[in-house]
């Protein structure tokens, strides 16, 4: 039974990633998504069913448009492999609980922001607005965790409020993410997330100047290491940091 629930977990990822590449592209053609079916970005023909399924069409058109030949981008797959990826590790971590469909949800948002900050520089104002829908649908069940969420929702968006205001060197968009993140992870994941979008956004700026692909000044999007770091805490951050408690103090 639970590997039955595993693969639908997984089918269903396919599927709400195959979802947000159609967000992300209209999103970025400023096209409404319930405009019509689906169709290539670059002769605009309109996909049949065959070409929809989500990883597999990619893989069995080899990565190219069946009409014009053109590449199809490896965004595609990326982003169905990864929800599918997400929504079986939170499967296999809450299970079958409404608290889980509301993570599928955040998670899904989360990779939405994340693609369109990579390729835009901008985290859309309706994924703070989602996220922080789902906060309040998991505060409706867990009443009682009202002030960790409370807390989580200020306790690094305020500082970094700040850091934004007087630097000019942070987005306003990745504040606002992690209040609404904080207000769903709660205070202490929340300050992990940060740490860890704090190191791996370090280690990633020091490779790639070092590899002289960029220099100290350009800018790099923060939303995909805040991202991950969320994505990461939500699901492993309480046992880090009981493990980490439990070893130093």
């Amino acid at each position: 039974m639970q590997l039955l629930l595993a693969i639908y977990s997984i089918i269903l990822g396919l599927v709400i990633g195959s979802f947000l590449n159609v967000c992300i592209l209209r999103y970025q053609s400023h096209e409404p998504i319930s405009k019509g079916r689906s169709h290539c970005p670059k002769c605009n023909h309109t996909l049949s069913w065959y070409e929809l399924i989500p990883l597999f069409s990619w893989i069995g058109l080899k990565g190219k448009c069946k009409h014009c030949h053109q590449p199809i981008s490896i965004q595609y797959p990326i982003v169905e492999s990864l929800t599918a990826i997400c929504f079986l590790i939170l499967y296999l971590k809450f299970g079958i609980t409404l608290d889980t469909l509301i993570y599928f949800i955040f998670a899904s948002v989360l990779i939405y922001a994340a693609v369109i900050d990579l390729q835009t520089m901008i985290i859309p104002d309706r994924t703070h607005i989602l996220c922080l829908l789902c906060g309040v649908l998991l505060l409706i069940l867990h009443p009682s965790q009202l002030t960790d969420r409370l807390i989580g929702a200020v306790v690094v968006c305020i500082p970094l409020l700040i850091i934004a205001y007087l630097t000019k060197g942070m987005g306003y968009g990745d504040v606002k993410l992690m209040g609404a993140a904080g207000f769903v992870l709660g205070w202490q994941n929340i300050l992990l997330s940060m740490m860890i979008a704090s190191i791996t956004a370090s280690i990633v700026g020091i490779i790639s100047t070092r590899m002289k692909k960029t220099s100290l000044k350009s800018e790099m999007p923060l939303g995909p290491h805040l991202i991950f770091a969320i994505l990461f805490c939500l699901v492993y951050g309480q046992s880090l940091i009981n493990w980490y408690l439990s070893s130093f103090f």
